[in-house]
């Protein structure tokens, strides 16, 4: 039951490598608690990806009504903001930055830790000439170069300023230095470590193009230990953050201090650990541990969260995969055919607590040197477990594929619902996306917009859900009260609700709250409600070009009024509808080539917008003025049905328009023929019109 204070969090996006793992730990941590969690995004729908020192134009008190506090992540919000969330009484924890304050909870990884572990590894392979590349303007980077530099003079060498290779950004794109003239040479030194594994993974590309292979020519670490560093060639050393267990940790403090409870300032350090691979030269399975105590149990241990973090669920993991390792190992060495399946599925759930391609590596090595050190009966019971290993291994690799094949089909399924969001949002152009029924193409459980009015609140149409429930808005809801109450409720376990700015460059139009599970399989910002929000947006500028252009295809330039294509459109549409009747009459001024001919253009065409307006003032609800062209116009009268109306009527606007003009300093009259018709038995709009044209020909002639 999901009725705990509400989890706020405020990021620079909604989901990838990086802070969707710190969202997806945050989700998680606050559901176990009985809480629900709400995301907001604080960059625009398409915003670059590299972002440093917060979001200055976002201020909103976005989600305010329904949040309990803020858990705030590096570069989301400057410091002005999280002053304002705290004056509100709302209590912050910052988690993975802490912006030089001391006044509040900051949860960090161990970064100094990290980085002195990666560097006296390197040193102890030999190296003594290390560089170090990254963008120190960021604090927590400023921290592992600080270490860097420690940990350095702590070896008795002493930091080379010229081994500093600084960073533009924290991506793989900002690393600038490294161009094929700076290393015509070679590398900047035998040993480069780098912040960030995206900074990493730049310098690998940038010196393989230099054709400076890694580990031959120079080795490497990183930090983050992101999915995609040991799946580089070779696999990347990184220093891992426990991001889950930073997340955690930051939920538990953020609770307590809503709670009314004591919750220190400063920071709150959560353990890294060095994890060596092909780019510092070593082999890429981590070393094991060695004892006689619990071989097997101590072995596969390593794949589990640091000990204080470890919950008894993991524990439970641990204990079913060694009890099933144990039990088919046994079967098979007391000559009976084991069940494997049991087995295979324990130990994939332990893979599944730290998922990296090295994890089964340690899950068969650890099984192998286990049965390796088992005292068997005979000769025949070894070949048995042999046998049974084996099998065992290739029965979880089995699972481990199944597991890969379900990946590749989410992947193939979210490529079908961005084709799907696009062909919904940018072909369909007869649809609103305010309804937001192009949601059910992603795997969203509901939605909800809400759009700007004049007075900068928020206009929010029924929401979508994708299950039945109660009714979401339509409303009209200030900033601090959006997402909608409904919307929230509806959020599962499992779910977080998030809110994305409809915001693209310079077209705002408010903000998209979507229910949706944490997205950290894809770039940062690139996740799937990032892009619905970037696709409304442009739906929404699309809908609106294309009605401004509609209307300049349907108005005359020069008096405002329709025009012929507009004025027959309507004509035609009376004309489709049974029974209904209505009467046309057409208007040709004069006069009129008199006062172009003695005035000018320029007074003939004011004489025009003048009666245009006559015209436009003189008409009921529901009739509409044209501009044929020329001094020729047309009027529709809805709901006339004799001619002594027509008549009527038409003699309302011969004397509005043959009363005088005041233009240019002079005084100008003009008269109008008016030929009038009613619908009677005329099928087509063509007929129509030519119908009340004669008739105003049979009126001009009559006058002359």
């Amino acid at each position: 039951m999901l009725d705990g204070p509400v989890v706020g969090v405020l990021s620079p996006f909604a989901g990838g490598v990086y802070y969707g793992a710190l969202l997806a730990g945050i989700s998680a941590a606050a559901a176990r608690a009985g809480s629900r969690t709400i995301v907001v995004q604080t960059l625009d729908a398409a915003a670059s990806i590299t972002v440093n020192g917060g979001t200055p134009t976002f201020d909103a008190p976005v989600a305010w009504d329904h949040i309990a506090g803020f858990v705030v992540l590096a570069d989301a919000v400057t410091g002005s903001y999280v002053e304002r969330v705290r004056a509100a009484g709302k209590p912050v924890v910052l988690l993975g930055h802490d912006d030089g304050r001391a006044d509040l909870p900051a949860v960090l990884a161990d970064n100094a830790a990290g980085i002195r572990e990666a560097v006296a590894h390197l040193i102890a392979h030999g190296h003594r000439r290390i560089a170090f590349t990254g963008n120190i303007v960021v604090s927590d980077v400023a921290e592992r170069y600080q270490a860097y530099r420690e940990t350095l003079l702590a070896h008795g060498i002493a930091p080379d300023p010229a081994l500093f290779l600084p960073a533009a950004d924290n991506l793989e794109s900002g690393i600038a230095w490294a161009t094929a003239e700076a290393l015509r040479d070679g590398p900047p030194a035998p040993a480069i470590v780098a912040a960030t594994d995206r900074n990493a993974i730049g310098v690998m590309r940038a010196l393989a193009a230099a054709r400076l292979r890694c580990p031959d020519d120079y080795v490497l670490t990183g930090f983050d230990d992101i999915e995609v560093a040991a799946f580089q060639e070779p696999g990347l050393a990184s220093v891992r953050q426990m991001l889950g267990e930073m997340a955690a940790e930051a939920v538990g403090l953020l609770l307590r201090a809503v709670s009314g409870q004591e919750v220190p300032p400063g920071r709150h350090r959560v353990p890294t650990s060095f994890v060596p691979r092909g780019s510092c030269g070593c082999a890429d399975v981590p070393a094991q541990p060695s004892g006689e105590r619990d071989r097997l149990a101590e072995r596969v241990a390593v794949l589990l969260p640091p000990d204080s973090f470890r919950t008894a669920d993991d524990l439970e993991v641990l204990r079913r995969a060694v009890t099933a390792v144990r039990a088919v190992v046994g079967t098979a060495a007391a000559g009976r055919r084991p069940d494997l399946d049991p087995a295979a599925e324990a130990l994939m759930r332990l893979y599944e607590l730290r998922p990296q391609p090295e994890s089964l590596r340690v899950l068969s090595r650890a099984v192998q040197e286990y049965t390796q050190g088992l005292e068997l009966s005979d000769d025949g019971a070894g070949r048995r477990v042999d046998i049974c290993v084996q099998d065992l291994i290739l029965a979880t690799a089995r699972l481990h594929h199944r597991a890969q094949f379900g990946e590749r089909w989410r992947l193939r399924s979210t490529i079908s619902a961005h084709y799907e969001l696009s062909m919904a949002l940018l072909y369909e152009r007869r649809s609103d996306p305010s309804d937001l029924s192009w949601l059910a193409a992603t795997p969203a459980g509901g939605g909800a917009v809400g759009l700007w009015t004049a007075d900068r609140q928020l206009r929010v149409p029924p929401g979508w859900q994708r299950h039945p429930g109660p009714p979401i808005g339509p409303a009209v809801l200030s900033v601090s009260q959006f997402p909608p109450a409904g919307l929230i409720a509806s959020a599962e376990p499992a779910e977080t609700v998030f809110v994305v700015p409809a915001k693209v460059n310079t077209s705002d139009r408010g903000l998209l709250a979507v229910v949706d599970v944490v997205d950290s399989r894809v770039e940062d910002g690139r996740e799937l409600v990032n892009q619905c929000a970037a696709l409304f947006t442009v739906a929404l500028d699309l809908r609106e070009q294309e009605e401004r252009l509609r209307q300049a295809a349907l108005s005359d330039t020069l008096t405002g009024l329709p025009n012929r294509a507009a004025f027959v459109e309507t004509l035609e549409g009376a004309a489709r509808t049974p029974g209904r009747r209505f009467g046309v009459l057409f208007l040709d001024l004069d006069g009129f080539k008199q006062v172009n001919d003695t005035l000018g253009h320029a007074v003939g065409d004011a004489l025009l917008v003048h009666v245009a307006e006559r015209i436009r003032r003189s008409l009921r609800s529901g009739d509409v003025a044209a501009r044929l062209g020329g001094d020729e116009f047309v009027v529709f009268l809805d709901d006339v049905t004799a001619q002594p109306q027509l008549d009527e009527i038409a003699e309302r606007l011969r004397a509005t328009i043959a009363a005088p003009f005041h233009l240019a300093g002079r005084m100008v009259r003009v008269g109008v023929s008016i030929g009038a018709t009613t619908r009677d038995d005329l099928d087509t709009a063509d007929e129509i019109l030519s119908a009340a044209d004669a008739a105003m020909y049979r009126v001009k002639a009559g006058s002359r």
